[in-house]
């Protein structure tokens, strides 16, 4: 008997909040915050804002994103279905300055499944 999956969607708080735990788990030098200020500090100027972000692991519902299956690809499809790629782009060029394997075609193929 195949084993079912059900497609869970995720919000970009628990997408962002699951990076983090990926990142913190593989002990790399920047964190989620850091990649945001990377991908919206220039843009936004004197409106930036990450603050919220050290708020996510109080919200109960990004909570309960931690206790459902994710994986890289879904935190990937969630923040850039949800316009988020600027966020993804930063992960990708702090990942390549460190050397880590994180392949662009992957990303790029996502928008071939939907």
């Amino acid at each position: 008997m195949a084993q079912e999956f059900h497609h869970i969607e995720y919000t970009t708080d628990q997408a962002l909040y699951q990076l983090d735990f990926y990142l913190k788990a593989l002990d790399l030098p920047f964190s989620v915050k850091d990649l945001y200020k990377k991908a919206y500090a220039e843009r936004l100027g004197p409106h930036y804002s990450d603050e919220w972000l050290d708020d996510l692991e109080h919200d109960p519902d990004v909570q309960e994103g931690m206790s459902e299956p994710f994986t890289t690809k879904t935190i990937i499809e969630t923040l850039m279905k949800n316009g988020h790629e600027s966020v993804i782009r930063a992960l990708l060029r702090e990942t390549r300055n460190l050397g880590i394997g994180f392949t662009q075609a992957y990303i790029i193929g996502i928008e071939k499944w939907k």
